[in-house]
């Protein structure tokens, strides 16, 4: 019979913990969003990127979809599965691109934070609004979605990318990792 151990890496106590905490910071982070439902500002990217770094894509994806589905019990809003893919395919990205690197470049952290604004955000997020607020059928209200979640994206880039940088190249953080995942 197979186990959940064949697929995912195991984890000691200490990093089950982690991850835990990790899980926490990330719906916290999720609650402090600024703007409107179709134009929030979150910094859960933060912990996204900590979490790809540490536990890679296979537990990222998983954490990722337990987080969407838990973040939606706490709001009011219905369970949308569309948000539940975005998730998915963020944790990806970054698990991908962050996974035992010890040191990120900034190339490393642009590209990467690029490719989750425009595939995820931008793209993948901007259709599961506009299939829920019904721009679909509206297609003045359709375009002026598409520019003003473009516009975000393009203006957030160089700051989720500084903000990764310096905490996925946090001596401090590192130190942490290196005594829990030791």
């Amino acid at each position: 019979m197979k186990t959940l151990g064949t697929f995912l890496p195991r984890l000691n106590a200490r990093q089950i913990a982690l991850l835990g905490l990790l899980m926490a910071l990330i719906l916290l982070l999720g609650r402090f969003t600024v703007g409107p439902d179709w134009l929030k500002v979150s910094f859960t990217f933060i912990g996204a990127g900590l979490l790809a770094k540490w536990y890679g894509p296979i537990w990222g994806i998983l954490v990722s979809f337990i987080l969407d589905f838990l973040g939606n019990m706490l709001s009011p809003y219905p369970y949308f599965w569309g948000f539940a893919l975005s998730a998915i395919m963020s944790a990806l990205i970054y698990g991908l691109a962050f996974y035992q690197r010890e040191q990120i470049s900034w190339l490393r952290v642009g590209v990467t934070v690029a490719l989750v604004l425009i595939i995820v955000n931008a793209l993948m997020n901007t259709l599961w609004i506009a299939m829920l607020q019904g721009f679909l059928e509206r297609p003045a209200a359709l375009q002026k979605l598409i520019w003003a979640r473009s516009l975000k994206q393009l203006a957030f880039w160089p700051i989720q990318t500084i903000l990764l940088y310096m905490i996925l190249n946090n001596l401090s953080l590192q130190r942490l990792k290196e005594r829990i995942f030791a």
